[in-house]
């Protein structure tokens, strides 16, 4: 096996004087350049791609209400959290109603919520008066409906920390009745 020596060897590293002879050719009349077939054919792709450039992208915006941060937002009044909202606010009415009847929530006509450090809830909802006497105890779902309904607003609040509700507003007046 014959050995070469390390003067016989080409040099790793070529400076641009060395391989500017090597990689001459004439092109064009002025510039001489070598070039391997891949490396041309992928210039001129490029050039071809530059040329065309991209068409202008149309580009629609639609502007969606985002709520701002801390501000009210209107809520599906039959969502879970309202509805725990609203039973709650059922419970502290009939807890501090002077009437002798319980009072049942009939339904929820609006709803709206606030997130702070704590969650509160806005909701108009009607309360029709039973048959069930508050001294009683009565499991407020089977007691039957009277005639009399009340219009309320509750301003209901949840803490998270605590797990809790706690009633911040109720205002209620004599629904008329319609006929």
């Amino acid at each position: 096996m014959q050995q070469t020596r390390a003067a016989d060897r080409p040099a790793l590293s070529l400076t641009i004087r060395e391989t500017l002879p090597q990689l001459t050719a004439q092109f064009g009349g002025g510039l001489r350049v070598k070039m391997s077939l891949p490396l041309s054919l992928l210039i001129c792709l490029s050039v071809v791609q530059l040329s065309m450039g991209e068409l202008p992208v149309e580009e629609i915006i639609k502007a969606r209400k985002i709520p701002l941060l801390g501000g009210w937002v209107d809520r599906d009044p039959e969502s879970d959290d309202v509805q725990k909202a609203a039973q709650h606010a059922e419970k502290m009415f009939n807890d501090k109603s002077k009437s002798d009847k319980m009072f049942k929530l009939v339904s929820i006509t609006a709803a709206r919520s606030q997130v702070t450090n704590m969650i509160n809830y806005e909701m108009d909802a009607i309360l029709g008066k039973t048959s069930c006497l508050k001294s009683e105890n009565h499991i407020l779902n089977n007691c039957n409906l009277e005639k009399k309904q009340l219009k309320c607003i509750f301003k209901v609040s949840f803490i998270p920390s605590d797990d809790k509700y706690k009633m911040r507003r109720q205002k209620c007046k004599k629904l008329e009745e319609t006929v």
